[in-house]
């Protein structure tokens, strides 16, 4: 199994500081500290353009408290990440928001901007992590430089060109859409290419369990009635947008990428309903072609205390049924929704917490998990911020359900690597990353019992 987590160029820049060696420990402490101070700038900070969310700093994008952790917890961090991590997936950095910078009219190319996503990639390459690509298609970036792709195309407005030329309108349109998405793609892949696979759809089904119209996520009748959401994307490709969006990705990245649809609120029987469907859909037109165009399911599995953990199970047992990989992709769980108003107390001790990973662990087990992503590598990395949403301590310390689950996966590789040769894209150096596996400081293990294990493990390479 690959074992991962959601990491953010900013924490890759600290470990970076973390590891040079030409520094004095009080120089790296100097160091990351200027480096924290300047994370709401232009040029450290990830511009969302708004002051508003979660993870928007005045408009600038830090994700959980990288900017307020000391010097021994982001060392410790370092510790967890590089000794028994082995897969890592960005945050924001591999978006379209992040990777898009505009539009060059007079070049009539697409501006890119890979500074971000490229911090982490070649951090992870460095230390023979694998990748997760995350995410190509989703309803939340929809740039402005693919109207202005189309509309230089068209050699006029839209608005002007469905005027003038209503009849061939939509198909313009889509035949542009689907031109600035092969280029898209085929970039993002040559420039991440050993991506062992992509989230290529991202939330295409709405909410469905929210019938609340005050409610901003409460999906419209029409979006109900469709199972879909109306995004630019539906608007622009039609109802099987996400059967066009697949194949332009089976056409333009690298050969061997598994292409994945990636939800949450999979455990909601009326979503997960919706969501089959559209695997179904897929399933149809593969059957119909004999062209596989989706590989795998990432559930996300965003859950809260509020959980039923049937529910998780019979989502996992669902989604097996489809012939189709399955892989836990953005795994946290959060007190419950009252937590972003105040309303409700956050007790970490709440039995709860323990109940619902190991569900998830059990599940993962059960039906043959390959990929295990939490969301956010602990708990003050966590896009909640300091509340126990993952399985790892603030301080970079497995929770002791967590602890139990990683050295089982651990046992597992001493003597097979199991994790290492699941699919075509995994890199020889996983190899030694999974042997490597076994040492791990946040099990307990002293400084000696460590310099032990590596002298093992490269006896027995």
């Amino acid at each position: 199994m690959k074992f991962g987590a959601s990491i953010g160029f900013q924490l890759i820049d600290i470990f970076n500081i973390i590891e040079d060696e030409s520094l004095s420990i009080d120089e790296k402490k100097q160091k990351i500290k200027e480096y924290q101070r300047s994370l709401q700038t232009p040029e450290k900070g990830m511009w969302l353009g708004s002051g508003k969310g979660q993870n928007n700093k005045n408009g600038y994008y830090v994700f959980g408290d990288v900017d307020e952790m000391d010097y021994d917890s982001l060392v410790r961090t370092k510790e967890y990440v590089d000794k028994v991590l082995t897969s890592f997936t960005c945050e924001g950095e591999m978006k379209m928001s992040s990777t898009i910078a505009g539009y060059d009219k007079e070049s009539h190319s697409i501006k890119y901007n890979f500074d971000y996503g490229d911090k982490v990639y070649q951090y992870a390459m460095k230390h023979g992590k694998s990748v997760r690509g995350h995410t190509l298609v989703w309803h939340k970036h929809e740039p402005k430089a693919l109207d202005m792709f189309i509309e230089d195309r068209l050699g006029c407005t839209m608005q002007e060109y469905e005027e003038q030329h209503p009849e061939d309108f939509f198909e313009k349109r889509k035949q542009f859409t689907k031109e600035f998405l092969a280029d898209y793609m085929k970039t993002m892949g040559e420039q991440y290419p050993e991506c062992y696979c992509w989230d290529v759809l991202n939330e295409v089904v709405p909410q469905l369990e929210i019938h609340d119209p005050e409610n901003k996520d409460c999906p419209t009748d029409e979006e109900r009635k469709d199972g879909l959401r109306h995004s630019k994307w539906f608007e622009y490709l039609g109802k099987d947008f996400y059967i066009d969006v697949l194949e332009i990705a089976r056409d333009n990245l690298p050969a061997g990428t598994k292409l994945f649809y990636n939800e949450f609120g999979e455990h909601h029987p009326e979503k997960r309903k919706a969501i089959l469907q559209v695997i179904e859909r897929i399933k149809q037109y593969e059957e119909k072609t004999g062209r596989t165009i989706l590989d795998g399911i990432g559930l996300q599995s965003h859950y809260d205390l509020e959980t039923d953990p049937e529910q998780i199970e019979e989502a996992h047992s669902d989604f097996a049924k489809t012939g189709k990989e399955v892989q836990i992709t953005e795994a946290d769980i959060a007190p419950g929704k009252e937590v972003k108003t105040g309303k409700k107390a956050y007790d970490p001790n709440d039995p709860r917490y323990e109940v619902i990973w190991k569900k998830i662990y059990e599940c993962a087990e059960k039906f043959g998990i390959k990929v295990l992503t939490s969301w956010g590598v602990n708990d003050a990395l966590s896009w909640f911020r300091n509340i126990s949403c993952t399985m790892i301590r603030a301080d970079g310390s497995p929770k002791k359900y967590a602890q139990e689950f990683i050295e089982r996966i651990q046992n597992k590789k001493k003597n097979g690597l199991e994790d290492c040769l699941d699919d075509d894209k995994t890199r020889i150096s996983e190899v030694k990353q999974a042997t490597y596996a076994t040492k791990e400081i946040a099990m307990g293990k002293t400084e000696k019992e460590q310099e032990n294990d590596d002298i093992s493990v490269e006896e027995q390479e």
